[in-house]
């Protein structure tokens, strides 16, 4: 039984250690293009400028390359060559953690002020639309910026280098914020459930917009940004409430101790839950592509005529025709 129990666990643990490098890879690379080419989308398409949501999403996916490059260059260097950087510098430790908590939550706030401007734009009462400016966008992103820079502070202070858990709280005070305010509410909790409550309405709303009197033009953005949206919201409920639920059980449940196949197993489910929760951060623009059909017409349009198009023109202008002195009369004669 022992021999069973061991061999188990061991097979287990195979397959953490390549799933924990592989998804790794995927979900960096792969997350990276993605953001970046939702800036390029976002940014340079004329029917997206100074539309307040575009901006969003453009701080978002800032945000977003941030976590991914704190996250995985890590967790790549721990997992494929046992390098922890993290255990042997206490300044890296508190830069990691201070870097991460800031674009986590500012990524996440700017989803619900994606999903807040969504239901603004769309709604029935004109006073709700016309505050949703670019200019409002732009303040409502220093103030979420600034808001949780300062809010880093207490994570650059209680955080060290311990001997057991290595770059971890070492104030139990801080601890317990940390459990019951920061995860689960700020961090969980109330993210998930403005981001979907004005994501729904927003929803409700467009299904109403045929009986405005907007040009079809601004119909077309609004019902798009607004598919955008909800599936943006869609996704980061799915992939929370599973990382939510194994932190809730890591938490309360009592450390696994003297048994091999209860580790294996806790190791696993973290290794899963874990990859699922920062696909949301690596996965939206490939979940823009799934779901909008003139997105996919968009993407198409920049990367397959505007990017092609500059290249041929600047290899055009670039070539050196040599002169060619020849006489007028035989030039003139030989276009006919």
């Amino acid at each position: 039984m022992e021999e069973s129990i061991s061999a188990a666990s061991r097979i287990i643990l195979a397959v953490v250690r390549p799933l924990l490098i592989y998804s790794s890879y995927i979900c960096l690379i792969c997350g990276l293009i993605g953001n970046m080419l939702n800036i390029m989308i976002f940014g340079f398409l004329k029917v997206f400028r100074g539309n307040p949501s575009s901006f969003y999403l453009i701080v978002e996916s800032f945000a977003n390359c941030g976590v991914l490059l704190n996250v995985y260059v890590l967790r790549i260097l721990s997992s494929q060559f046992n390098i922890d950087l993290t255990r042997n510098s206490i300044i890296l430790c508190k830069i990691r953690t201070v870097e991460l908590e800031i674009t986590v939550m500012v990524s996440l706030t700017t989803i619900c002020c994606e999903a807040l401007d969504q239901y603004l734009v769309t709604s029935h009462d004109i006073a709700c639309r016309q505050s949703s400016t670019l200019k409002l966008a732009q303040r409502m992103t220093l103030i979420n910026v600034v808001a949780w820079i300062l809010h880093s502070i207490p994570f650059a202070i209680f955080y060290e280098i311990l001997p057991s858990t290595g770059c971890d709280i070492a104030n139990k005070y801080f601890s317990l914020y940390f459990c019951i305010v920061y995860l689960s509410l700020l961090n969980g909790l109330v993210p998930l459930v403005v981001s979907l409550v004005f994501s729904a309405f927003a929803y409700r709303n467009v299904r109403r917009i045929i009986r405005r009197q907007v040009s079809h033009i601004r119909r077309r953005l609004d019902r798009q940004m607004t598919a955008i949206v909800f599936s943006r919201v869609v996704l980061l409920v799915s992939v929370s409430i599973p990382f939510g639920a194994y932190l809730l059980y890591s938490i309360n449940a009592p450390p696994v101790t003297g048994n091999a196949l209860l580790s294996a197993i806790d190791q696993l489910c973290s290794a899963v839950t874990s990859t699922l929760f920062y696909m949301n951060y690596a996965g939206s623009f490939y979940l823009f592509l799934l779901t909008s059909r003139r997105f996919r017409s968009q993407v198409k349009r920049i990367f397959g005529k505007k990017f092609w198009k500059s290249v041929f023109c600047k290899r055009r202008s670039d070539t050196i025709v040599p002169f060619n002195p020849t006489n007028p009369i035989s030039n003139a004669s030989s276009r006919y």
